[in-house]
């Protein structure tokens, strides 16, 4: 199994790649989804729930009309038979309860109470509909307001119009809505010994719907909800898939141009700063790099040595064999120099057959030896149809004064006095009022060939660069 590198993970967590952005998308869009979906469901049954208050409201509307009726004829004689029986709880001020026709058949009084009663229980039985009035003083026991009831009355007491909630009565769910009775004159007949007066808020009137009634139509709007949204949920998902397809294409064709960039990007940097022949430094950025070295070098008090040497008689070279192993002979001399120096060290091809050096925490003394050992290697090296190859160099310290510009011009004059004293040696300069002939106030302490007898001497403290 292939791990996982840093690589990877960073990719797949990057919200700007097409897979987790896709994936984010697709999380997004099934939860809008889902939301609607639970919002049309709610607003579904606040619909249902809507359409049924109504339906109560009218129940209710046809009772009272029921009940006005009644009390507009001071109740209704009806036999006694079917389950009808007298009213055992009209007010002793209410006669002639029972009547008998000259045919014989018994005739009971019912006030629009009773009627209500009888007629809810004959509309639950065949509707499932019930309906209760009630009262916080009634004159029948079964008709005592429940806790729910009694809130909606002394609501009604407040000027509130009517109640209604979603109750549940063993496994059926209701809407239960009420709505208060008002004491009409009509009414003080069996209720006036109660103390009630016309206005009053003698009781409630309410109705039990069950909600299954609509909930079966509600089942079915909820699954044509459903399929709605799972349609359209899976065609978004195939458009997120397009999408990330497509996008997938085009972030790989944008990657690929990006690496390609970035390579001709390298490659025009690295022709900026490297030399072609020998492929290392190039004067222009060797330049720059000698800046923030100085810069560098003031700031925390190191010491820098500066070695600028050149080939002897390379003219001849290119001259005898050609300019191909001329650029043979450079990249050779390159290659024996980088493998020479530390990794530290930083050096260039200063300009035609001429090569710099930038050595780190060293002075004239070091940078002199270092410069010999190379100096003695490339004597050493046999070069491909050259044969032997000679340098000649210059070494210059850094002083408190320098600019890139003099420090260059020190090491350069260095390597100038070193090819005029017989080439193929080491030669340092220093500020010193004694001079040789022709350098001014400069003093190059000189270190010949191995091959000549000669060796670098360190200088006395009053000569040290």
């Amino acid at each position: 199994m292939t791990p996982t590198t840093p690589a990877k993970i960073k990719k797949l967590v990057s919200f700007t790649h097409p897979g987790p952005y896709s994936l984010v998308l697709a999380f997004v869009w099934t939860v809008i989804m889902a939301l609607s979906l639970v919002a049309s469901t709610s607003l579904l049954s606040r619909e249902i729930t809507g359409i049924a208050e109504n339906v109560a409201r009218a129940y209710i509307d046809k009772d009272i009309i029921y009940r006005k009726w009644n009390a507009l004829h001071g109740g209704i004689y009806v036999p006694v038979n079917h389950g009808m029986t007298p009213n055992p709880f009209y007010p002793p001020s209410m006669p002639e309860r029972d009547v008998y026709t000259p045919s014989g058949r018994h005739l009971t009084l019912v006030n629009p109470s009773y009627m209500m009663r009888q007629i809810y229980e004959f509309s639950q039985k065949e509707q499932g509909i019930s309906g209760r009035i009630t009262s916080l003083k009634p004159l029948r026991p079964e008709n005592r307001a429940t806790a729910w009831e009694t809130e909606a009355l002394r609501a009604f007491e407040q000027g509130k119009p009517e109640r209604a909630t979603v109750v549940m009565d063993g496994d059926v769910k209701y809407l239960q809505l009420m709505r208060p009775l008002v004491t009409e004159e009509s009414c003080l007949a069996c209720h006036g010994h109660q103390g009630y007066k016309r206005g009053d808020i003698r009781g409630g009137i309410s109705v039990k719907f069950p909600m299954e009634l609509l909930e079966f139509g509600m089942r079915q709007q909820f699954v044509l909800f459903t399929l709605g949204h799972g349609v359209l949920w899976l065609f978004g998902l195939f458009g997120l898939g397009a999408g990330y397809v497509g996008l997938k294409r085009r972030t790989k064709e944008r990657d690929l141009a990006l690496k390609k960039l970035k390579k001709v990007n390298e490659l025009l940097e690295s022709q900026a700063s490297t030399d072609p022949v020998t492929g290392i430094l190039n004067r222009r950025k060797f330049s720059e790099v000698l800046e923030t070295e100085l810069v560098g070098a003031r700031r925390y008090g190191t010491r820098l040595a500066l070695i600028l040497f050149d080939i002897d008689h390379f003219k001849s070279i290119n001259d005898t064999f050609g300019h191909d192993v001329g650029d043979m002979a450079l990249k050779e001399v390159a290659d024996l120099v980088s493998d020479t120096i530390r990794r530290t060290d930083i050096f260039a091809r200063f300009g035609g057959e001429e090569f710099v050096i930038l050595v780190h925490n060293n002075d004239t003394m070091t940078g002199c030896k270092l410069a010999e050992k190379i100096r003695s290697r490339l004597c050493e090296h046999d070069f491909p149809q050259v044969g032997m190859v000679t340098c000649s160099f210059g070494v210059a310290q850094l002083n408190a004064e320098d600019t890139a510009e003099t420090l260059i011009r020190r090491a350069d004059e260095a390597m100038y006095a070193a090819k005029h004293a017989g080439r193929n040696r080491v030669q340092s300069c220093c500020f010193l009022h004694a001079a040789l002939p022709g350098t001014g106030n400069k003093t190059f302490t000189v270190a010949p060939c191995p091959d000549d007898g000669g060796e670098i001497k360190e200088q006395t403290s009053n000569e040290a660069c």
